[in-house]
């Protein structure tokens, strides 16, 4: 009687049960086959991609030659005293006097000059396989940025007088090359452009939309004047130095563009 009651209940669960895992199953169909619907869109999308498409790829480059129109010099000066106060003391009045020189005898702007480097160390005496420190080394450097260039020679002449013994420059650039950039870029474009329309008339085929583009920017070469100490650096042990003549030149400045069409 027992058992018989405990079937009654199996078979009365089981009904219930069964339209539930129906649902169950039937949604989890129609979750599986929503779930490879987008896996195939995006699949397809993928697809689509430049790199699966029929392209054709060109190049071209664009030249600009352009003035510098900024020298960078780096004037320093190195001072060797026995102690740490000597050497800073006149290494100190030694670049003050040259930033001062800077604005008021050439009118070089404040912004124009920045403090490149300071630093202090110890000499040493090696004697018998053993070092005592004998003085101490200061050294400054500034950077100048020269917008005229006809007082270059003249600024590193008076540095010189004034005490420079370590000297670096002028660098020539160009201040902003985004305006010589962009011509360049127009000069490229327009050649890749050209250069696709005669290769697809040579081979037969119709080029579609642009599908891909890069740039590559050649920044300019800085001119680096160089010079042999002809005219000295002396200290501040010569005066009057003569002023070497400067030649600045001019900057290149390139730009290499790849277009990538559709072939139609």
């Amino acid at each position: 009687m027992h058992e018989d009651c405990c079937q009654g209940e199996r078979h009365a669960l089981k009904k219930i049960l069964m339209p539930i895992v129906g649902i169950v199953l039937a949604l989890l169909g129609v979750y599986l086959i929503s779930l490879t619907r987008n896996s195939l869109k995006n699949y397809d999308y993928i697809g689509k991609s430049p790199e699966f498409k029929n392209i054709i790829t060109v190049d071209g480059t664009g030249k600009v030659t352009a003035k510098s129109d900024i020298a960078i010099i780096n004037a320093g000066v190195l001072t060797e005293k026995v102690t740490v106060a000597a050497a800073q003391k006149e290494n100190t009045e030694k670049m003050n006097a040259i930033v001062k020189s800077l604005k008021d005898d050439f009118k070089i702007d404040g912004n124009d000059i920045k403090t490149s480097q300071y630093n202090i160390y110890p000499r040493y005496d090696w004697t018998n396989g053993s070092q005592r420190i004998i003085g101490y080394s200061v050294s400054q450097s500034v950077e100048i940025r020269v917008r005229d260039f006809d007082k270059i020679g003249n600024i590193l002449a008076k540095a010189a007088e004034l005490g420079t013994n370590t000297l670096n420059g002028p660098t020539f650039t160009i201040d902003d090359p985004e305006v010589y950039k962009a011509q360049a870029r127009e000069k490229a474009i327009a050649q890749a452009k050209e250069k696709a329309k005669v290769l697809a008339d040579q081979v037969g085929i119709k080029l579609g939309n642009i599908i891909n583009f890069s740039e590559n920017f050649g920044y300019p070469i800085a001119n680096t004047y160089s010079n042999d100490m002809a005219f000295g650096l002396g200290g501040g042990t010569e005066k009057s130095l003569p002023a070497p003549d400067i030649q600045a030149g001019s900057e290149e400045i390139n730009v290499t563009i790849n277009i990538s069409y559709e072939i139609r």
